[in-house]
C-alpha cells in the first residue's frame, strides 16, 4: 500500500539542519586533514569557487524562492546578501575561513525555517560558540573568537534569510 501524501517542507528543513549541524563538528574534527588534503591537491583557486559557488547558490535559492512567490520588491535583498555571502567571504586571507559562510549561512538558515525564531537565535548562537570551544579542546586546532564572528555573522544572514523565505 503506498502512501501519496508528500513529505512536509518543515521536515525537508529538519533533515536539512541535522546534516548540517552534523557538518559543523565533523569539520572541526577533522578540518586540519581536509584542509591538508585540499591544499595538496587542489588549487586554491578552484578551492575558493568550490566553497563560493554552493554558498551563492544557497542565497540564489531563496530570492528565486521569493520571486517565484512573486515578491520582486524583496529582491533588494540580494544587495545585502550578495555582499555578505559572496564579497565578505572574498576578503578572508584564509580560503578555509570561507567555509564559515557557506556552513553557518545553511545552518541558520536550516534553523530559521525549522524552529520557531526565537529557538533558531539560540541554536545558531549557541553552534556558532560551541564549534569553536570544541576547536579550542581539539589537540591541532585553535578556537578563535574571530571566527565565532563570522560564525554569528553567517546564522544572521542564514535567519534573516530564512525569516525572508517565510514572508
Amino acid at each position: 500500500m503506498s502512501n501519496d501524501k508528500s513529505t512536509p517542507p518543515e521536515r525537508y528543513w529538519l533533515l536539512t539542519w541535522l546534516l548540517v549541524l552534523a557538518t559543523i563538528p565533523a569539520l572541526s574534527i577533522y578540518g586540519r586533514r581536509l584542509q591538508t588534503l585540499a591544499r595538496e591537491n587542489l588549487d586554491t583557486g578552484l578551492l575558493a569557487w568550490l566553497i563560493a559557488i554552493p554558498t551563492l547558490l544557497l542565497v540564489f535559492a531563496v530570492l528565486l524562492h521569493q520571486v517565484r512567490r512573486g515578491n520582486y520588491r524583496r529582491l533588494w535583498h540580494l544587495s545585502w546578501a550578495l555582499a555578505l555571502f559572496g564579497l565578505l567571504p572574498l576578503t578572508l586571507p584564509a580560503v578555509e575561513e570561507r567555509l564559515h559562510f557557506l556552513v553557518f549561512g545553511a545552518f541558520g538558515l536550516a534553523s530559521g525555517r525549522a524552529f520557531p525564531i526565537w529557538l533558531a537565535v539560540l541554536l545558531g548562537t549557541a553552534a556558532a560558540g560551541l564549534d569553536e570551544l570544541l576547536q579550542w579542546a581539539l589537540p591541532d586546532r585553535v578556537g578563535d573568537w574571530r571566527d565565532v564572528g563570522f560564525n554569528l555573522l553567517a546564522v544572521g544572514g542564514g535567519l534573516l534569510l530564512a525569516w525572508l523565505g517565510r514572508r
